[in-house]
């Protein structure tokens, strides 16, 4: 599971600090920016649930991420290939984004069984994706500087590669934990408010790193960074994720999921005051240093918090949820929105809209979700 997350988020180290800068260079709006960039929380909303029924109901979670991976390979040459207009373009990433849907909540689903049979924390493991994503994203600046942005999906396709290979080696679904899902467990599942609270409230408040993932890139280059520079921040910011991804288990432990959560989102409204106020490099540069709290924090606190109140036996399906309305439906909504604000309000308009967002999303969980979570009891269909 290290290797994979490493070599999955090295992939995401080439993509994420480098798509708006390539969808900048080959002619889009900032309007068609974030339509494209929209697609992979798009497709984080739609097919989700469809690989959680079927993992979770027929234990197919590694065989469906060894495919995810492999369409991720064969997508991400076609769109170095043929990408040639914006239509194309937005078809051959909506290929891209279906195919990558699956990996994360199938991935996270492999790791907390293996940390529920030996123990373990999931930050630890998880961890090697943020040092992935830190070596790819210095590592691509560099590159795409030398070679040129439009080489950037022949990259990607080459480093999709690793996790592919990685992903032969993972753990197998237990057979204790192949149930069988009955759809009114799934309505059962709809009807917890404390669950829909949450997840609409980290929807809202990681939605408006949207801003951060898509147009920062782009809102440097406007201020005269070089692609080798953005690069190093994004590597950067990815860095700063280590030693809270390590500590997680341990913060969780002192301040309470809940808090932990809170602290990542009110550390983000600072990063996006700052954003919104500042123009020179090495201050915006110094806060993005503050990603790695904002982040790391958010993300282990989520996905811990999904898997304490959702029954055992449904836990994929309780981390698709997660990662599609948080990731997912966030993230499209945020893209769009924060497409619409950058062309129109420039990039400190858009942060400080951003800040006022996720303010109301931290109010929310202040005020409406219980310190720590429990598992909800549904019995296991015969």
């Amino acid at each position: 599971m290290k290797l994979f997350y490493l070599g999955y988020f090295s992939a995401m180290g080439v993509y994420l600090p480098y798509i708006g800068l390539y969808l900048g260079t080959v002619g889009l709006s900032g309007t068609q920016i974030g339509l494209t960039a929209s697609m992979f929380p798009l497709a984080s909303v739609l097919m989700p649930p469809l690989w959680g029924l079927l993992s979770d109901r027929y234990g197919w979670r590694k065989h469906l991420l060894m495919a995810a991976l492999l369409g991720a390979v064969l997508a991400s040459l076609l769109l170095w290939q043929i990408a040639h207009s914006f239509v194309i373009l937005l078809l051959l990433i909506s290929v891209l984004a279906i195919a990558l849907s699956p990996a994360i909540p199938l991935a996270d689903a492999i790791t907390l069984q293996w940390i529920g049979q030996r123990g373990g924390s999931y930050g630890t493991i998880r961890v090697y994706g943020s040092l992935g994503f830190l070596i790819a994203a210095i590592a691509a600046g560099n590159i795409l500087n030398a070679v040129g942005i439009l080489s950037l999906f022949l990259l990607l396709s080459i480093v999709f590669c690793g996790p592919f290979l990685a992903s032969f080696f993972l753990p197998g679904q237990s057979k204790t934990n192949i149930a069988r899902v009955k759809s009114h467990e799934f309505v059962i599942l709809l009807r917890d408010r404390t669950l829909l609270v949450f997840l609409f409230l980290c929807m809202v408040g990681y939605g408006t790193f949207a801003a951060y993932n898509t147009f920062f890139g782009l809102y440097l280059r406007g201020l005269g960074v070089s692609t080798a520079a953005i690069g190093l921040a994004s590597g950067m910011a990815t860095l700063s994720e280590l030693p809270t991804m390590v500590l997680s288990g341990v913060l969780m432990k002192r301040l309470g999921v809940k808090w932990l959560l809170l602290i990542g989102l009110g550390v983000a409204v600072v990063r996006w005051l700052a954003y919104a106020t500042l123009t020179d490099y090495p201050m915006l540069f110094a806060f993005t240093l503050l990603h790695g709290i904002s982040f790391a924090s958010f993300y282990t606190a989520g996905v811990t918090f999904i898997d304490r109140r959702v029954p055992i036996h449904l836990r994929t399906t309780g981390q698709t949820a997660f990662y599609g309305t948080t990731f997912g439906l966030g993230s499209w909504a945020g893209s769009n929105l924060f497409g619409v604000l950058y062309e129109r309000l420039h990039g400190s308009g858009m942060f400080l809209a951003a800040a006022v967002l996720c303010s109301a999303s931290i109010l929310g969980l202040l005020l409406l979700i219980p310190r720590n979570p429990t598992r909800m009891n549904i019995e296991i269909s015969q």
